[in-house]
């Protein structure tokens, strides 16, 4: 496992928290599903060329090392337009299905053609598939306004392959505000995971203090 710092970044210039990330953290599911509505025309052009952003990349690189051999199936957890899937291929070959609560961000994922299946679930609800389907699973950007907490991962863990792996980001904010230390803590110590990887790294290259957690673990048997 390797270990992470909890200092943030100060080497970029600082900007405040978004309006539109405290929105989120603030309002219904509902209201949630029509900012993705529109989020969706303008989230890549925003996110990669505006401000940096990293995830993905840093994720996949976590991720790709301890997946299985040949072209492992993997689910994109909140996978919006396809960026981390498109991180993750690039590290080599995978069968990869995207799940999201936004249908308009999945047709602007379906656009990329690199996607099996596309589903739209609530990711905090039991997951439409069955249980021991995914060699591996990968996500950022999803746990990082605090609409989505921790009590997600069980469901995603139930539909890994014993063994499978799962990488993901969380925004550092939410690390402990939205269950993840301790839910961590309670599957480790239920021997139901093991950690692999976790450092914390800059979720943006062009914003001061916006830390994320990139984690990798392991489903047991």
């Amino acid at each position: 496992m390797t270990g992470y710092s909890s200092q943030p970044d100060d080497t970029v210039p600082e900007a405040p928290l978004s309006k539109l990330d405290t929105l989120v953290r603030e309002t219904g599911k509902g209201a949630i599903r029509g900012l993705y509505k529109v989020w969706a025309q303008t989230y890549d052009k925003m996110l990669v060329a505006m401000l940096g952003y990293q995830a993905p990349d840093f994720v996949a690189r976590a991720l790709a090392p301890y997946l299985p051999d040949g072209s492992p199936r993997v689910l994109d957890v909140g996978c919006g337009t396809g960026l981390t899937a498109e991180a993750l291929l690039s590290h080599g070959k995978a069968e990869v299905d995207g799940i999201d609560f936004s249908p308009e961000m999945l047709e602007k994922a379906r656009d990329r053609g690199i996607y099996g299946e596309l589903i739209t679930a609530d990711v905090t609800k039991k997951l439409p598939m069955a249980a021991d389907t995914y060699d591996g699973a990968i996500s950022s950007g999803l746990f990082t306004h605090g609409h989505v907490g921790a009590e997600a991962l069980p469901h995603i863990l139930r539909v890994l392959k014993p063994g499978g792996v799962f990488g993901f980001t969380v925004y550092w904010k939410i690390w402990d505000r939205g269950g993840f230390s301790k839910m961590m803590a309670k599957l480790e110590k239920a021997g139901k995971i093991e950690t692999l990887h976790h450092e914390q790294e800059a979720h943006f290259r062009t914003l001061k203090n916006q830390q994320i957690h990139t984690v990798v673990v392991r489903k047991k048997a």
